[in-house]
């Protein structure tokens, strides 16, 4: 113990006696200076100092010791960070730069991938045996057999503490109410419906401006049009286009599903129901036209869009109002279901370097950042200061986060909440920091109904089988991207989708099938 006395009249020698007798009793359960209790460190202890490598996320206001949520963490555990920060771009050019140097901080923030591809070769250590008597890390990361399958490392080691996302809403469709109102129809459940309904949004001048032509009945920014495959089942984005089916992995795009997909996309291009700029569309123009009160259904962030009907730029549009629908269907009566949804973890996280002196200190930390009063901490701050509680138990940010002149979003990255680190998201979180019932009501309509398909096994690679598979998948999906996009807009015959699979089959792919079907069967075995 390092305590200082300062008592006057006590000579040196009786403060040695005393200070070896308090050694003595005090040593049985602490390690390398460390308090054996956080929750009873003395404010005469000299804080135990942790060097930390972290994105901050206010990129106009960095962490230090002083920033809310990282100033009550010192508080609590009596110790001092020494913050290796910047913005999140900053950060990950410093990455490789820090990992050359073998000069590692005691903690490191960022991508569960980097731990598990370095962990292995001592740069981090491995928590299995340090999470054992840590009953909150136990419970929502080993326990829990989806987040488990998406940490552990193809060694069997957990290198790194992830963010649990709490809201598995993510993409999806939505739909002007509105314009469905005023031409008195229902909302779109099949994929007949849905190109019944385009059609009529852009032959009946469903906007009731007078002009019958100025409608773009579904445009969207990036490719969350390829969101209507949900309805054959397969999932067609880049992210996503490995699946399980039938006790392997298969690749959608040269599935006979995507053909059938794409022809209807191909349709619906051609007939004008989707936006004629759609493969190039910038989110700055298309915000920009659904302000103007021109597009009638999107697929896009649900979040995102459900915010548009309290933003001040619709205003002046009579009635304007975005609602989510259920993913798509072939048939009515078919369950509807999606396969774009937040992974339980979230693709950050933190970990403990190889040159730590102060671990045990560390996974203290790490299990508090789990347990619900950790919880708590990183999704609101402090109670009183930026968040309430009322009577029913709801939690509310105060004025000074969602009055904060420069935005809510702004105010929480300043103070630390939701730090790119692990600890447990909070859909009460999502909740208080929507801008209004109605789009907080939306982000978890999915969630209430259950519309997500088991997510895809998260696999993990040999770092020889990595390499090889990134170097197949990159060309692959290159090629593959390109067709898609001549396919829908007809730049290129769906007469030719059988010479785009044997294109596909011709570029290695059967050696990136034995891969993935290779990593598909050892998850399995980490997962018994």
């Amino acid at each position: 113990m390092n305590r200082q006395w300062r008592k006057n009249g006590i000579s040196l020698l009786i403060i040695v006696i005393i200070m070896a007798l308090l050694t003595s009793a005090c040593g049985g359960g602490a390690s390398k200076g460390e308090s054996s209790s956080s929750d009873n460190t003395s404010g005469d202890d000299q804080p135990v100092k942790l060097s930390i490598f972290i994105a901050s996320r206010a990129t106009d206001e960095m962490y230090t010791n002083e920033t809310l949520v990282w100033k009550e963490i010192g508080k609590k555990f009596n110790v001092e960070f020494d913050f290796i920060t910047g913005d999140a771009k900053t950060m990950r050019d410093k990455f490789p730069l820090m990992i050359s140097s073998n000069e590692y901080p005691d903690i490191v923030a960022d991508a569960p991938s980097n731990f598990n591809k370095y962990g292995p070769q001592g740069v981090f250590i491995p928590l299995n045996d340090l999470i054992k008597d840590k009953p909150n890390l136990q419970k929502y990361l080993v326990d829990d057999k989806i987040a488990k399958s998406q940490i552990v490392n193809a060694d069997g080691n957990i290198y790194g503490v992830p963010m649990l996302s709490a809201v598995r809403t993510s993409e999806g469709p939505l739909i002007r109410q509105d314009w469905l109102d005023r031409l008195n129809l229902p909302v779109p459940e099949t994929m007949d419906d849905w190109y019944n309904t385009l059609k009529a949004f852009k032959e009946k001048d469903a906007n009731g401006n007078g002009d019958p032509k100025d409608e773009v009945p579904f445009s969207t920014a990036g490719t969350f049009y390829l969101n209507f495959a949900d309805a054959w089942g397969i999932d067609l984005n880049e992210d996503g286009r490995w699946m399980e089916e039938n006790g392997k992995m298969i690749y959608t795009p040269i599935d006979p599903r995507a053909k059938e997909f794409l022809t209807t996309m191909n349709q619906w291009y051609s007939e004008g129901l989707f936006d004629q700029e759609i493969l190039s569309r910038q989110d700055k123009d298309y915000t920009s036209m659904v302000f103007n009160d021109k597009v009638g259904a999107t697929n896009h962030w649900v979040g995102y869009v459900a915010s548009f009907n309290a933003r001040p730029e619709v205003e002046n549009i009579k009635g304007f109002n975005f609602q989510v629908t259920p993913p798509p269907v072939m048939n009515k009566g078919d369950k509807p279901l999606t396969s774009r949804q937040q992974q339980i973890v979230v693709p950050v996280a933190w970990a403990i370097s190889g040159q730590n002196e102060h671990v045990d200190k560390t996974m203290e930390i790490f299990e508090y950042a789990y347990s619900d009063e950790g919880q708590l901490l990183f999704n609101f701050g402090v109670e009183g200061d930026t968040y309430t509680k009322e009577a029913d138990g709801t939690l509310k940010y105060t004025d000074k986060i969602m009055k904060n002149p420069d935005g809510a979003a702004k105010a929480l990255s300043r103070i630390g909440v939701q730090p790119w680190i692990g600890f447990r998201q909070d859909a009460r979180y999502e909740k208080a920091a929507a801008v209004s019932e109605d789009a907080a009501k939306q982000l978890f309509y999915y969630v209430e109904q259950n519309y997500f398909r088991d997510p895809v096994p998260a696999l993990k690679y040999t770092e020889d089988d990595f390499e090889t598979s990134t170097e197949i998948k990159t060309q692959i999906d290159t090629y593959v991207n390109e067709m898609i996009s001549k396919f829908i807009i007809g730049q290129e015959p769906l007469s030719q989708f059988d010479a785009f699979v044997e294109k596909v089959r011709s570029m290695r792919f059967d050696e990136l099938e034995a891969i993935q079907n290779k990593a598909y069967e050892a998850n399995k075995e980490l997962m018994k």
